[in-house]
């Protein structure tokens, strides 16, 4: 789906709502942001359905999902089938922000086992929109030739064309930038 809409990238890059002549070039710019910008946040944004594939030894009790914040819970199950773990949570605890699930009752974990659940925000927050959107904005006229260096008279100054994301991008999202503290 994408971080952002569609309308709305349209809207930051004053393009009509009726014109559709880049509507497909411009969705691939905005399903590319999610990824450098869950990248930047060490977190998933996006919320969706992800598999972890984790090998537990015999009587594992308590492990990590890989992608957080974890929503939910789909299936716990032996990567050969041999076996399932209910994820009611009476049997299985989940902490959602950290990622951390905890075997309450029932047999342990053993073995290869696939863990479903679904992790990413509820709702992406409004910064996290705006940095997504400068940066669809910054490839978009990168891509037309009007990216590289910018300074003075007014201007916003940018990384060079070969950055993907604008330090102001960076900024919203928190992320450290790079220089002398």
């Amino acid at each position: 789906m994408g971080i952002v809409t569609l309308a709305a990238a349209k809207k930051q890059l004053n393009i009509d709502a009726t014109d559709t002549s880049d509507d497909l070039e411009l969705q691939l710019y905005i399903d590319a942001v999610t990824t450098p910008v869950e990248r930047e946040l060490g977190k998933v944004v996006e919320q969706r359905t992800i598999v972890d594939e984790l090998d537990c030894g015999s009587g594992t009790t308590q492990f990590m999902l890989r992608s957080v914040p974890a929503v939910s819970l789909t299936s716990i199950a032996a990567v050969d089938g041999s076996a399932t773990w209910s994820v009611d949570p009476a049997v299985m605890h989940l902490n959602g922000s950290n990622g951390r699930v905890t075997v309450l009752s029932g047999l342990p974990l053993s073995g290869p086992v696939a863990i479903t659940y679904v992790a990413g925000d509820a709702i992406v927050p409004a910064n996290v929109q705006l940095a997504a959107l400068i940066i669809v904005q910054h490839l978009w006229e990168t891509q037309r030739g009007r990216g590289g260096m910018v300074a003075g008279g007014g201007g916003e100054f940018t990384m060079p064309a070969g950055y993907a994301l604008p330090n102001r991008a960076c900024e919203l999202l928190g992320t450290q930038l790079p220089g002398i503290a």
